[in-house]
């Protein structure tokens, strides 16, 4: 990602704070109006997940995530999300009206709208409410929204990676953190996971480690395996479902970096998975 030269001055205007998660009633548009089916292309923390999932629960749609379940579960009409797909599930979905398909690469397909990464990314404002709602602070928030915006692109991954890594620090050492982070020789991500994992509870790490390796997670699910009494989100890691309440899940890109990051013991891994497919109603 860009690390050009900051322009270190305050915010260039005065911006409200947004609750979470962040409206997005242009790209909402471009899905609804779309004639065809529409793709939305981007690598890891590109923000097709979170769309999706705002996307199809405002339209009171179908949410099929391919990483866990077949193209079978697609039903053959309706507004459907469909989340982890690969070239060859566009083309078998392709042509459908109310049909919204998340990869990671172009798949190339003729007869699909595509919704590229670079369309993806945040404007600046969203950004600022991205810092906005880690600080709780919209001064605050303001006065780095340029800076983090310019750095990270409007890349959504890296903008909440860095705004939950950010808030770590007191608010006098952001501006600090930030210009340091510009420097920094590693990806902004491979930098920034480690670092916000080193700056969680003890709790917030335990459950973030557990859940790296699971689906997702509700409290009585949760309570079973013995993992929280206190489940709840864990910024950025750990996000609910607009389309589950009461359901938390690490998003599908981060997993493996977290797992890296946070290892389970090979038993630990098994007992967790063996323990979710027991619950009542949680195996698929």
């Amino acid at each position: 990602m860009s690390k050009g030269r900051f322009p270190f001055e305050s915010g260039r205007f005065v911006r409200r704070a947004a609750g979470r998660p962040i409206a997005r009633p242009g790209l909402m548009a471009r899905l609804d109006d779309a004639d065809e089916t529409v793709v939305l292309v981007g690598g890891t923390g590109a923000g097709k997940s979170t769309l999706l999932d705002a996307w199809v629960v405002g339209r009171g749609g179908v949410f099929v995530d391919l990483a866990c379940e077949s193209l079978d579960a697609v039903p053959d009409d309706g507004i459907v999300a469909v989340d982890s797909a690969t070239a060859q599930d566009v083309a078998a979905l392709r042509g459908r009206r109310g049909v919204v398909v998340a990869v990671e690469h172009d798949p190339e397909i003729a007869g699909v709208v595509r919704v590229s990464a670079r369309e993806l990314g945040f404007a600046e404002d969203e950004t600022y409410q991205v810092l906005a709602a880690a600080f709780g602070d919209a001064e605050a928030a303001d006065a780095l929204a340029p800076d983090l915006h310019l750095l990270t692109n409007g890349w959504p991954g890296l903008v909440s990676l860095a705004a939950a890594w950010l808030a770590q620090h007191p608010a006098p050492k952001r501006r600090q953190r930030l210009v340091a982070l510009a420097r920094s020789e590693l990806g902004l991500a491979e930098y920034l996971i480690p670092a916000v994992v080193a700056g969680l509870t003890e709790h917030d790490r335990e459950l973030v480690r557990r859940m790296a390796a699971l689906p997702g997670l509700d409290a009585r699910t949760a309570d079973r395996l013995d993992i929280t009494e206190d489940l709840g989100p864990v910024a950025p890691f750990v996000q609910g479902l607009l389309r589950r309440p009461g359901w938390f899940v690490v998003p599908q890109g981060w997993k493996a970096a977290l797992r890296a990051e946070l290892p389970l013991s090979a038993a630990e891994a098994e007992r967790l998975a063996g323990g979710f497919m027991a619950v009542p109603g949680q195996g698929r």
